[in-house]
């Protein structure tokens, strides 16, 4: 949300790491460099995953955002991969896939390759019909692709509403937010567009890439080693570049336009095993030999952390747990459990129909539909329940009496109005308006609060007026600079804030002639329209 950003622009990017504690799998993620100029920002974040096994741009278990590619599976799905070596994202069609001619496909196709005798063929076409994965990796290697006629259209819900179209010259990704991606007949990321036109074009050579450039001109210029991988990245001042050394297909040594550098160790499992840092200070990560999760993580403060892993004897595959172990207060051993129940939908797919945490003492279960959305949360004594409508969004939240109904704008998807009641009695209500191009325009609630919102051709805020519960209107007006950052916050009639800003984008400072008072204001304003835009548990996705 842009209306967010405006106050996040003082906070420096950082690296960030974790644990999917559902597969052991460590992460870490770094911002290495950034193009300067107006606008959005134009940046390469890169991220390990020990789970990972393609070698990206970055090396083994290494990838980023524009690294996302798409593939075409026998049973005509599609398959996005995030990050290119991240999560998968599934699209199907309305209605059911033909898993059985996928299954014979494919078995055909090994056996012009393979000897396959006919029993084995059989259990094997069995297999593949009861399991999406095994369809997906086996078509891969042995390149079976479904056809997609000019036109079809897939569907997903794993990370929102989302849809992908076969054009004539490759795929088009919808995202509900508005942002699509473009990729080419051979899945390769051509270009990606926001819903305010905000458009970054990939640059390739003999299938390497060459340049990132975006619409506000601001360019990211890539050079390659011979083994394909990343050595350097520049932006358009050429006098700032990321940095990279590598050791067989391990990235072991990275250096941020920022001169901040990583040194990285891994085991013979290409597992990350240690994180050196500028300041000399280390980051440890141990894996257990046999399933090569994480075991423990030693962050750069000596603090340490503990996974243990256990599974359902009798059904290992679908229904395991991990236990973290970590130091609290005068060094008390705190306990917490993650139970996972996995089941498979009815083309062959997995998703996690339940999850049981104990956290601090705090049991919490939570069960999911086949679409991976939650239905019924059990803290305690108290559920929360949950509906949806048929494009995966939330219709309906009810916990402890209390009634949260949402409805939707047909042309966006975005939410226009929520409801909240109590013994049948409705008590509140917000109802929201949006733009041509799904921008927020107005806001206003039941108590007499209302915003008005104006955007420039960029989709950024330019004027925000605000009423409050004392029916007082305050008006911000915002103006930015050559680098599309804002410099000057106006409250009509108090005041403003001034922000300089190096060549980087980087403040330099921030000032007003009235001072703190000033600011305090501005961040009240902004207070009351967060009140009105982020009703009591329900995200908005705006």
């Amino acid at each position: 949300m842009k209306l967010l950003k405006l106050f996040l622009f003082l906070l420096p990017m950082i690296s960030y790491a974790g644990v999917n504690l559902k597969n052991g799998n460590f992460y870490i993620s770094y911002t290495d460099i950034g193009a300067p100029g107006k606008g959005e920002d134009l940046k390469i974040i890169r991220t390990y995953n020990s789970k990972a096994t393609r070698i990206g741009w970055f090396g083994f278990g290494w990838g980023s955002e524009y690294e996302t590619f798409l593939s075409v599976s026998a049973d005509s799905s599609v398959v996005i991969h995030e990050n290119g070596s991240g999560a998968m994202t599934r699209f199907v069609p309305k209605t059911s896939l033909d898993v059985d001619q996928a299954a014979n496909n494919i078995v055909a196709a090994i056996r012009k390759n393979t000897t396959l005798n006919e029993k084995d063929a059989a259990n094997l076409i069995v297999k593949l019909k009861g399991d999406a994965e095994l369809r997906h990796a086996y078509a891969k290697k042995f390149d079976v692709k479904g056809e997609l006629a000019v036109g079809t259209m897939l569907y997903s819900s794993d990370f929102g509403p989302q849809k992908v179209e076969k054009l004539k010259t490759g795929y088009v990704r919808h995202f509900n937010a508005g942002k699509k991606q473009y990729f080419d007949n051979e899945g390769r990321l051509l270009k990606v567009i926001d819903k305010n036109n905000y458009t970054v074009d990939f640059n390739y050579k003999d299938k390497m890439l060459v340049s990132i450039k975006d619409s506000d001109g601001k360019q990211l210029f890539f050079e390659w080693y011979d083994s394909g991988k990343v050595s350097k990245i520049t932006t358009t001042a050429k006098d700032k570049a990321a940095t990279y050394k590598y050791e067989g297909h391990d990235l072991v040594f990275a250096q941020a336009a920022s001169d901040h550098k990583f040194v990285y160790a891994y085991d013979g499992n290409h597992n990350m095993t240690q994180v050196k840092y500028s300041d000399n200070s280390k980051m440890d990560i141990t894996y257990e030999p046999k399933t090569q999760f994480v075991s423990t993580i030693t962050d750069r403060y000596s603090s340490k952390v503990s996974y243990e892993y256990g599974a359902d004897k009798s059904n290992p595959d679908f229904h395991y747990w991990t236990t973290v172990t970590k130091e609290g207060l005068n060094a008390r051993q705190m306990k917490n459990r993650y139970e996972y129940y996995i089941k498979t939908k009815t083309d062959g797919s997995l998703y996690t129909e339940r999850i049981i945490t104990e956290v601090d003492g705090i049991k919490t279960d939570t069960v999911y539909n086949d679409f991976k959305l939650p239905i019924k949360i059990t803290r305690g004594n108290l559920a929360t329940s949950f509906k949806y409508n048929e494009n995966g969004l939330l219709t309906e939240k009810l916990s402890r009496g209390e009634l949260i109904k949402i409805s939707y704008d047909e042309k966006h998807n975005k939410i226009n109005r929520v409801e909240n009641s109590k013994g049948g009695k409705m008590y509140s209500w917000t109802n929201f308006v949006y733009d041509n191009k799904g921008n927020l325009a107005k806001a206003e609630s039941s108590d007499g609060k209302s915003v008005f919102l104006s955007y420039d051709i960029g989709g950024r805020i330019t004027q925000m007026v605000d009423k409050g519960e004392s029916k007082e209107k305050r008006t911000l007006v915002f103006t930015y600079g050559s680098l599309g950052k804002p410099v000057k916050i106006q409250m009509v009639g108090k005041g403003e804030i001034n922000v300089s800003y190096d060549n980087y984008g980087a403040i330099k400072k921030v000032d007003s002639q009235k001072g703190h008072k000033m600011a305090l204001e501005v961040t009240q304003a902004f207070q009351s329209l967060l009140s009105i835009v982020k009703p009591a548990g329900v995200n908005l996705n705006m």
